[in-house]
């Protein structure tokens, strides 16, 4: 008789328990809704700083591929202007963006003629401006820079 009222018991706290969480499920009050919309947000904003954070390693990529190429042109011909002009409009229509891009830290031989002597060092920075999306109203910018640097394969006299 006493195990069946502990069971009858156990029974009835079981049956009370599901009512209780039946009640916070069916409740009008809101606060699920609250919660809901919350977690929603919260989702969306992870997914907008991921997607920025894709969009900043591809954009990386190809600025080191910009500064790559544009410093095997300067080494090539052992200068900074004419020619490595010309590669920079094409690199610049293929990928789709016009960078900023400097020669700091080269030595030049002839500095009118931006001409670097066989052997010396040509340091190519491609430096790129842009902001990070998807957060309304807000700008915030973001600069991203590319540095190779390669030889001079060219003799001057």
């Amino acid at each position: 008789m006493k195990h069946e009222k502990t069971r009858n018991n156990v029974m009835k706290a079981h049956k009370n328990a599901w009512k209780n969480v039946i009640g916070t499920v069916r409740s009008r009050r809101g606060e699920n809704y609250i919660d809901t919309v919350v977690g929603v947000i919260a989702a969306m904003m992870v997914i907008v700083v991921a997607l920025n954070i894709f969009s900043f390693l591809t954009l990386k990529q190809d600025l080191d591929y910009y500064a790559k190429e544009m410093v095997e042109v300067c080494c090539s011909y052992g200068k900074t202007c004419d020619e490595v002009q010309d590669r920079d409009e094409e690199l610049a229509e293929e990928l789709g963006l016009n960078p900023g891009l400097s020669f700091e830290g080269t030595e030049y031989f002839n500095a009118t003629k931006r001409t670097v002597q066989y052997g010396e060092l040509i340091v190519v920075t491609v430096t790129y401006q842009t902001y990070v999306r998807g957060l309304g109203v807000f700008k915030i910018p973001v600069t991203l820079t590319a540095v190779h640097s390669g030889l001079s394969r060219k003799y001057w006299k």
